[in-house]
């Protein structure tokens, strides 16, 4: 059995992912945990004082047992994790408030690849404008500019691919279908 340094891991897979939060539409490589992408990030994100929502298949009881987090619904969760996108979720995390716009929900969506529709990212970490395709639907980009209409609430969304890349939209990024 191979040894796996955890904090060195988390490290590495922290660093990519907030390489690619600064850099919405950006590309960075995540490495697996247990043979899993879905749960790298979630070691990474999850410890005792946070909570999350997962709806999926994967089996979270080691998360769990290692990151001592609480496990709490899907609209009072900080992190919510999904094995696919899904906008009713997306819809019912927290936005924080003005005061305290760190209470929001972050949310890691599973996906097969990042191919899907074609769209314009503009703000803060994107030098004018960039082109990408998200794995998203036009209703899930209505959602996301509403919810993140009223800085400094909103949502982080990161996206994770089976080639164990991360792609992330931060809560001042502004996407426009092409």
């Amino acid at each position: 059995m191979d040894k796996i340094d955890i904090e060195k891991l988390n490290r590495e897979n922290f660093r990519s992912m907030m390489n690619a939060l600064s850099r919405p539409g950006s590309i960075e490589e995540i490495k697996p945990l247990f043979k899993s992408n879905l749960l790298a990030v979630a070691n990474t994100l999850l410890y005792a004082e946070v909570s999350y929502f997962y709806k999926g298949n994967e089996d979270f009881e080691l998360i769990n047992a290692i990151t001592n987090s609480k496990e709490l619904s899907e609209n009072e969760a900080d992190y919510v994790f999904c094995d696919k996108l899904d906008e009713e979720l997306f819809e019912a995390g927290k936005i924080g408030t003005m005061k305290d716009p760190e209470f929001s929900s972050t949310y890691i969506f599973k996906c097969k690849n990042f191919e899907g529709i074609e769209v314009k990212l503009s703000g803060p970490g994107i030098n004018g404008s960039s082109n990408h395709t998200l794995p998203i639907s036009k209703d899930f980009i209505e959602k996301f500019n509403n919810k993140n209409s009223t800085f400094p609430m909103g949502n982080e969304v990161f996206f994770i691919n089976e080639k164990a890349q991360v792609l992330a939209l931060s809560r001042t990024t502004k996407v426009e279908v092409l």
